[in-house]
């Protein structure tokens, strides 16, 4: 664990937190309505994708408590950033009248960018995320807070849009949103954060191999995000660019998925234990099941989590 990360991630805990606040707030005094409903299907969003996370093989053993930070970045810290830095830089392609990609330079720019440092920082911040495949739960989970709280304010937009009722008008977007290109920045930070857990986590490799792995798949999520905020002037050529995305994105994302299960399921060399390891009779007490949350098998190779 590295204590310049862990501090910097408490500090933007925080702050994130004060901004998802300030933003609900916001969406309070805007229509109380849209608030409420995206509030119940955030929170069984976010409820669901994390159960079906946990049940994966790659779900870090034994640690949850980085979860709450990773969605705090997500809807916190990277929507507030990508709010302050995307609106600014979205002003410049349309004054050089470059529509087609004003909304990728406005979002996929600054919004994978910090969702990618706050990968690289939780996984720093935490000595049980220390596996390849970790980085892509937590790019998940990273993304899914991003993707929960955006979905909030564009079914905020629905309801100030919509002539009938808010209700309608949020109930509307939010299933637009779930519909048309689902788990979109949980699959583009998944994808950033494999790169980084594979960076961070391969043994024996050099500096520039590390740096190849980060930078090449942080280039392949943001560039399917840039790909998917294309605009086009008409209607059938938007369908067939999310399309073309999505017949990319969606495969490359279980293929990851599966790759990171089975590497994970192949993964014996994981020790676990209720408490520190400091001496070589607890570590044999532990083989012969004194440790409730360590296998038999694994419980001897204490090397990982007992000091030298």
């Amino acid at each position: 664990m590295n204590r310049l990360s862990a501090i910097s991630l408490g500090i933007a805990t925080v702050l994130g937190l004060g901004a998802m606040a300030f933003q609900l707030l916001t969406a309070l005094i805007i229509s109380p309505v849209s608030l409420g409903i995206g509030a119940g299907l955030g929170l069984l969003y976010v409820l669901l994708v994390v159960l079906l996370l946990s049940r994966s093989p790659m779900w870090p053993r034994g640690a949850h408590l980085w979860v709450f930070p990773a969605l705090v970045w997500g809807g916190g810290v990277s929507l507030g950033l990508a709010t302050t830095v995307g609106l600014p830089v979205s002003e410049i392609p349309e004054k050089l009248g470059w529509d087609l990609v004003a909304a990728s330079i406005g979002g996929a720019y600054p919004e994978e960018f910090s969702k990618a440092l706050g990968v690289a920082i939780i996984l720093l911040s935490f000595r049980r995320l220390n596996r390849p495949w970790h980085g892509l739960i937590v790019g998940a989970v990273v993304g899914l807070g991003f993707e929960t709280i955006e979905n909030l304010f564009y079914g905020l937009t629905g309801a100030i849009l919509d002539p009938n009722s808010d209700a309608a008008g949020a109930l509307g977007l939010w299933g637009l949103r779930l519909l048309a290109g689902p788990c979109l920045h949980i699959i583009f930070t998944g994808i950033a954060g494999w790169g980084i857990g594979v960076a961070f986590y391969t043994a024996e490799v050099s500096w520039a191999w590390r740096v190849s792995r980060a930078l090449g798949w942080f280039l392949v999520a943001f560039g399917l995000h840039f790909s998917w905020n294309l605009l086009y002037g008409n209607e059938a050529a938007q369908i067939v660019n999310m399309i073309a995305v999505a017949l990319v994105m969606y495969p490359l994302a279980v293929w990851l998925f599966i790759r990171g299960s089975r590497r994970a399921r192949r993964d014996d060399t994981y020790a676990y234990t209720e408490r520190p390891l400091r001496t070589v009779a607890e570590a044999v007490g532990g083989s012969r099941g004194g440790f409730g949350g360590a296998a038999p098998a694994t419980a001897a190779r204490s090397e990982q989590t007992s000091p030298r």
